[in-house]
This record gives C-alpha cells, sequence and structure tokens, in this order.
C-alpha cells in the first residue's frame, strides 16, 4: 500500500512538501495527501489495472530488453489481474513515486475532496494547488501538455529512466 507519509520521501521533495501544506494553510487552502511513496508491487498492480493481457506482456518486455529490468517484467506478470478503470500510465519502477520523488494531493472543500476541475471554483483550487506547488520547488503535472494530472507534483528535472536502470 502506497504512504501518505511526507517522511518516506527523499529529504528535500519533503522539505518541500511541507513548506507546500503551509502555503496552501495559510492561504486556508485544505489538501489531503493521499500518496506519496508507493512500492513497485502497488505500482505493478496499478498498471495492470484496466488493461489486456497482452498489453502487459508488452511492457513486461519493455522493461526486461528496453531498461534491464527482468525482475520488475517478473513482477508486473506475477502480480495478478486488475480489473477497472486504467489510472496510470507508468508501469512498476516507472513512476516518480517509487523513488520517493512525488506526491498526490486533492484539495478539500467542507472536508471532501475536490476530484473534479470541471467548475470554474474547482478548476480555482486546482491552479491555486499548482501555483503553490511551483512557487515552493515543485513541478505541478496540471501543467504537462503529454497528459495532465492535477493531484501530482514531484522534484523537478528527476527522471525516472535515469532512476529505473540496474546499479
Amino acid at each position: 500500500m502506497a504512504s501518505r507519509d511526507l517522511n518516506d520521501l527523499q529529504p528535500d521533495v519533503a522539505d518541500k512538501a511541507r513548506r507546500l501544506l503551509q502555503r496552501c494553510a495559510d492561504e486556508g487552502l485544505d489538501l489531503l495527501v493521499y500518496c506519496t511513496l508507493r512500492p513497485v508491487a502497488e505500482q505493478a498492480r496499478l498498471y495492470r489495472q484496466g488493461r489486456p493481457l497482452r498489453q502487459i506482456e508488452r511492457k513486461a518486455e519493455e522493461l526486461r530488453r528496453r531498461w534491464r529490468r527482468p525482475d520488475l517484467a517478473d513482477l508486473l506478470m506475477d502480480v495478478g489481474p486488475q480489473y477497472g478503470a486504467r489510472v496510470t500510465y507508468a508501469g512498476p519502477g516507472q513512476s516518480m513515486h517509487n523513488y520517493g520523488l512525488a506526491l498526490d494531493a486533492v484539495p478539500l472543500r467542507g472536508g471532501k475532496a475536490v476530484w473534479s476541475a470541471r467548475l470554474p471554483e474547482d478548476k480555482a483550487l486546482w491552479e491555486r494547488y499548482g501555483a503553490l506547488a511551483e512557487e515552493v520547488g515543485l513541478e505541478w503535472a496540471g501543467r504537462w501538455t503529454r497528459f495532465r494530472e492535477f493531484p501530482h507534483v514531484q522534484r523537478p528535472g528527476a527522471a525516472w529512466r535515469e532512476l529505473i536502470r540496474p546499479r
């Protein structure tokens, strides 16, 4: 199960996350941090969710050949089937959460999570969260162009492609 503890993040990311939470609190923006460090086994389960076996097999082959990580390929194949909607593009070892370099948080209104950004007032909460994350030195995935992930912030410049390589 993924951690929610800021202490499980790399020290520089944890420091920025604490500053983010303080800045949000100062502005009356209540946040719920729901994911910090995520084990690769959980990442494998999340990646499998909503995907056909053939696509999972292709990802395992990519992990095995391109990234030279047969351990992660075997893990992906062994965690068993998951059902439901897709929730991530990242296979095991391909998420910044696997290295303690990212966190996911959601703004709260009246104690309830605001997951959507469809309404202008909801979008404004997410935009403020993202701006404050950037102010403290984190990269906000709400500004990404390939896809957007409003809850996700991470260490700028970090690349899983470098971290996944066998040592």
